[in-house]
């Protein structure tokens, strides 16, 4: 049996679903928030869709997929005998920062009946191939915790960035009147600011799914985005999936000395908007400046691992 990794097309959909739904042990109705038992056939777009993002129907798949593939990025599979049976999703984009021109690798996912047979690092190979070949510093991931080994493993040793996941509340919060303009519809407006927020994506990884959207109620919501000049400051509030009054907050910025002010800024915002708790997730040091003096509680850590592919 032949293992043979390519690029993903729309008719690789259904293989793509069935490589994630893989890992889910037991289905269940959770729009409704019963968390009843059922069958994959009984449950709902919006249900399927809450056990793991647009991978698990073919409804929403197709449309990732389309997306990934008109946006010129590269999803991967890996083909067993026909059968897709792995699949890797890599971004190519440049930014500020540690990593520079880097290809992230934004979804990685073996089917559970084929794990364990080297699969996981022949699409982790491809990508670097790829990544080097489109002229990247570096190849990066922002890995689960149970999976940082594996990417050891695959030469994504060097820790790019400590993240720290911070809850600000912000009822008290209030925006200041500013002028604003249109949130960049080009990359290349925001690739010489510095990202700050999600810091657990690259720059150009965030920026592009901001342009995405789901006609779900379930899916991330986008709430505001603007570029607001007097702070040389891009930012986005998205809704967060069935938790109602909380948003996630994206930030790119000219000067880090502004990056406080831009906090207070999307603070005030969001409160306009109704959001009581605004998710941040920044650099561990830059985010504790941030928020210092700010009612924020620190909820999680996370990691992004990196490997320089031009020494």
């Amino acid at each position: 049996m032949e293992l043979r990794v390519r690029r993903a097309t729309l008719n690789d959909v259904r293989g793509i679903v069935e490589v994630h739904c893989s890992d889910v042990r037991e289905w269940r109705r959770l729009v409704e928030e019963t968390g009843a038992r059922a069958s994959y056939e009984e449950l709902s777009v919006e249900d399927k869709f809450l056990h793991g993002g647009p991978w698990m129907s073919v409804e929403t798949c197709a449309i990732h997929l389309n997306y990934l593939l008109t946006a010129g990025q590269h999803p991967l599979v890996a083909e067993l005998d026909g059968r897709v049976v792995g699949e890797l999703e890599l971004y190519i984009g440049e930014e500020r920062g540690a990593l520079g021109r880097t290809g992230y690798i934004d979804v990685l996912v073996v089917h559970r009946d084929y794990r364990g047979r080297g699969i996981g690092r022949r699409l982790v190979e491809e990508a670097k191939r790829i990544a080097a070949h489109e002229g990247c510093d570096a190849i990066s991931v922002w890995p689960e915790r149970r999976a940082v080994p594996f990417y050891e493993k695959c030469g994504l040793r060097r820790v790019a960035y400590r993240v720290l996941h911070v809850v600000v509340s912000v009822a008290c919060c209030e925006a200041p009147n500013t002028s604003l303009r249109e949130f960049p519809q080009s990359y290349e407006e925001l690739a010489d600011m510095w990202f700050l927020a999600p810091r657990i994506y690259s720059s150009f990884t965030a920026w592009l799914k901001s342009r995405w959207s789901y006609a779900l109620r379930v899916a991330w919501t986008k709430l505001y985005e603007a570029y607001v000049p007097s702070l040389d400051a891009a930012l986005v509030l998205e809704g967060v999936p069935l938790k109602s009054g909380e948003a996630r907050l994206s930030l790119w910025i000219g000067d880090v000395s502004r990056a406080r002010e831009a906090l207070l800024y999307a603070c005030g915002k969001a409160a306009g908007l109704g959001v009581r708790r605004l998710h941040l997730l920044a650099e561990e040091a830059v985010c504790r400046q941030l928020v210092k003096g700010l009612a924020a509680e620190a909820v999680g850590e996370e990691v992004v691992l990196m490997e320089e592919l031009r020494q």
